[in-house]
């Protein structure tokens, strides 16, 4: 029997999300630090661009927690030529915690994606941070195209926690 990687888990633990509501998700392109899957629903076929993140960012503050996601030069390429006109791909990040059952997953669409990362301008690295705030609905989205304050307001994006609702409604 081969060795389990941790990234076995947090893909696993997606998957069995998936599983238990219904769905068959089939993988396209296997990895470590990130896979696509396919899934098939009575709302149309998606693409599930997968990511995750084991822990948060070490901070004194306890009510706020930041995952960041860093995305290589490859993968913003391959996220500038993909065209979505029929919202048929999302990225799924997975931000994981030291006790995983209390980990959180967020969605954005390709748009977001796009807008988060800043894709138009050329640069090393990208990231996408999902920050959770205690006390507030869903997460937030920002990242390197996008500040997560803006003249002193919030200028990020909400991302529901009601994962299925994409797939399922």
């Amino acid at each position: 029997m081969g060795a389990v990687r941790k990234a076995d888990f947090y893909y696993g633990s997606l998957l069995s999300c998936f599983v238990n509501n219904g769905l068959a998700p089939a993988i396209i392109e296997p990895g470590d630090s990130r896979r696509i899957y396919k899934i098939a629903t009575n709302k149309g076929d998606f693409q599930i661009y997968a990511k995750y993140v084991s822990t948060p960012i070490k901070r004194q503050r306890t009510d706020v927690q930041l995952w960041q996601f860093i995305f290589s030069p490859d993968e913003v390429e391959f996220i500038r030529k993909h065209e979505d006109t029929n919202h048929t791909l999302f990225f799924v990040l997975i931000c994981g915690q030291e006790r995983m059952q209390d980990s959180e997953i967020a969605i954005l669409t390709l748009n977001e994606t796009k807008d988060c990362l800043d894709v138009n301008y050329d640069r090393e690295s990208y990231r996408i941070t999902i920050k959770y705030e205690k006390g507030t609905h869903g997460l937030k989205a920002y990242g390197t195209g996008r500040a997560d304050l803006l003249e002193g307001r919030d200028n990020t994006i909400r991302v529901s926690r009601d994962f299925f609702s994409y797939f399922l409604n």
